[in-house]
């Protein structure tokens, strides 16, 4: 059971949701840890593992940017947290709605106003934030890795095993080197895939 879900948007802070994967998942271990790209394996029904990981978790991060709010879809022009089954909005409601612990982590960022949010997810404005700064990201995971510790069981270390320490470097969070669209007519994302055109948009 996934003790962790990382909800982030794509084309905001790209580096920034593999960076805390791979930071947490060193310290809590794959099964604990859920970022889609990396846990669903091909031919798995998306949505509903997305639904199955959400009951499961103790924890979501929500990882915002300075974009995060105003990313607007191409074709409609709506900003894509106001567009129906748009996942970042629908992972964070369920979340709220299920009483997860829900952590805002901003990256450089503010924490949206409660006015600029969707009514149902403008409870993401009063929760308490971890950072995540440029320049400052091996000192900034430390801490939220810390205080995850207290709410979610570390992975057991066997005599040997090292931890990973790359998390250490600084790198640009704002790097959109990573990009993550839907291939096909299903909800599936690939790296560097180009953008679906048809059917629920991805993140």
């Amino acid at each position: 059971m996934t003790g962790i879900f990382i909800n982030y948007r794509t084309g905001d802070g790209e580096r920034a949701p593999e960076l805390i994967d791979r930071e947490l998942v060193s310290t809590f271990g794959k099964k604990r840890v859920f970022r889609d790209r990396r846990s669903i394996r091909e031919g798995a029904d998306f949505p509903e593992k997305l639904r199955r990981e959400l009951n499961g978790c103790t924890v979501l991060l929500a990882v915002i940017g300075r974009r995060w709010l105003d990313i607007r879809d191409a074709e409609t022009g709506m900003r894509r947290i106001d567009m129906p089954n748009d996942y970042v909005h629908d992972e964070i409601k369920t979340a709220l709605d299920l009483k997860k612990i829900v952590i805002p982590v901003l990256l450089d960022a503010s924490l949206p106003a409660a006015k600029d949010l969707p009514p149902d997810i403008a409870g993401l404005a009063t929760q308490q934030v971890a950072h995540l700064r440029e320049g400052y990201s091996h000192h900034d995971l430390d801490i939220l890795t810390k205080r995850l510790r207290q709410r979610v069981p570390a992975k057991t270390r066997k005599r040997g095993d090292k931890k990973d320490h790359r998390s250490g470097d600084v790198v640009d969070l704002s790097n959109a080197k990573f990009k993550r669209s839907a291939v096909g007519t299903n909800p599936v994302y690939s790296e560097g895939a180009p953008p679906r055109r048809h059917g629920r948009k991805g993140r």
